[in-house]
């Protein structure tokens, strides 16, 4: 199969399965894949220090670290953290905040995109 340019979008509150089973798709397809996983509007309190155990819900810590070790390019909105007043959590990866119009060029770019 030829490697694709993958984007999936995370956009929903974090607070669910929702975001956990995303982030289960970037690693798998990262094996294969250009993936980028970007996360806009409520999305972006995934990546803050709340405390995802006592929902219910694994921590994202190792699925984000094992991104970044495949390559994954993780991003951020940075109009959507300054709405919203958040600051980043420190990750075991890179964490890189792009501003709208160059996300959108990004996903532009991308021949398959998955929103969540």
């Amino acid at each position: 199969m030829p490697r694709k340019k993958i984007a999936i979008i995370i956009k929903s509150q974090p607070f669910s399965w929702r975001t956990f089973e995303a982030l289960r798709i970037g690693l798998g397809s990262s094996i294969d894949h250009e993936v980028y996983v970007i996360f806009m509007k409520n999305g972006v309190y995934a990546l803050t220090d709340w405390n995802a155990k006592s929902l219910g819900i694994e921590p994202l810590d190792k699925t984000i670290e094992s991104l970044g070790m495949l390559g994954t390019k993780i991003v951020v909105e940075e109009e959507s953290l300054r709405e919203r007043g958040i600051k980043l959590k420190k990750w075991p990866a890179e964490i890189h905040i792009l501003p709208q119009e160059e996300i959108s060029n990004l996903i532009n770019s991308t021949e398959v995109i998955l929103p969540w």
